[in-house]
């Protein structure tokens, strides 16, 4: 039997979840008639991934995607043309670490994708359900071994295109360290972790270029500012919004 949680939403939309065994295509038109009975703009359905079976009925009645998850898929049906469908992801978040020693020495890494060559910041995404803060401390302490504790926010760079054709967030934050001895948890990622002369670092041309420029703009540098740095691009353009 075909069962459909419904509730609906400050933008004249339902948000239906599917809660039965079966998906059929009279259940489908029932659904999207009594909506329009209704007069709401939009349908949310969400469905499970054992029900997966149904995603041709859907989009042959003219639901699209919007948004995946591992165990689930929502799509949508606009009943009104140009609906406003917001919460579809748009972006990745990540984290840099720029954690720095009392002499001034950076904290760097070389994971094994850099064939063996250049460092940069500690860093990575942002998990599910995790702060900015929480997964600077995180990706430091996973990369590296060092414990550290956020201070400030000092950096935001904002790219596209980048993978899946998503707009990346990469925020980076100022951690103070309260160990100094490298022990490198995540070995499958990381190569190497290092504590280096920013000079060094700035200097080295086997490192990234986009890194050894947030090394050198951060250093005793507080708060953000809008920097000119431009990504390079062979292929595509790239919009850009870094502030430092």
């Amino acid at each position: 039997m075909d069962v459909f949680e419904i509730t609906f939403n400050p933008f004249n939309g339902a948000e239906v979840s599917h809660t039965g065994k079966t998906i059929c295509d009279q259940s489908i038109n029932n659904l999207l008639m009594a909506m329009r009975e209704l007069n709401k703009d939009l349908i949310w359905l969400t469905i499970s991934i054992e029900n997966a079976y149904a995603i041709p009925l859907l989009t042959s009645a003219g639901f699209v995607f919007h948004i995946c998850q591992e165990d689930k898929i929502t799509l949508i049906h606009r009943l009104t043309d140009g609906a406003l469908a917001p919460f579809a992801p748009t972006h990745t978040v990540g984290v840099g670490g720029f954690v720095q020693r009392e002499n001034g020495d950076v904290l760097l890494i070389r994971d094994r994708m850099m064939n063996g060559k250049g460092f940069k910041l500690p860093g990575g995404y942002v998990d599910a359900g995790e702060g900015i803060e929480q997964a600077a401390q995180r990706e430091v302490f996973e990369e590296t071994g060092i414990h550290a504790a956020f201070d400030s926010l000092v950096g935001m760079v904002s790219k596209h295109p980048h993978q899946f054709n998503k707009t990346n967030l990469y925020i980076i934050c100022a951690l103070n360290p309260s160990s100094f001895e490298i022990n490198i948890q995540d070995t499958m990622e990381i190569e190497t972790a290092v504590w280096m002369r920013p000079a060094d670092f700035i200097a080295d041309n086997d490192s990234s270029r986009f890194h050894r420029h947030l090394v050198e703009s951060l250093i005793d540098k507080n708060g953000l500012g809008k920097n000119s740095f431009r990504f390079e691009f062979q292929s595509q353009a790239m919009r850009e919004m870094f502030l430092i």
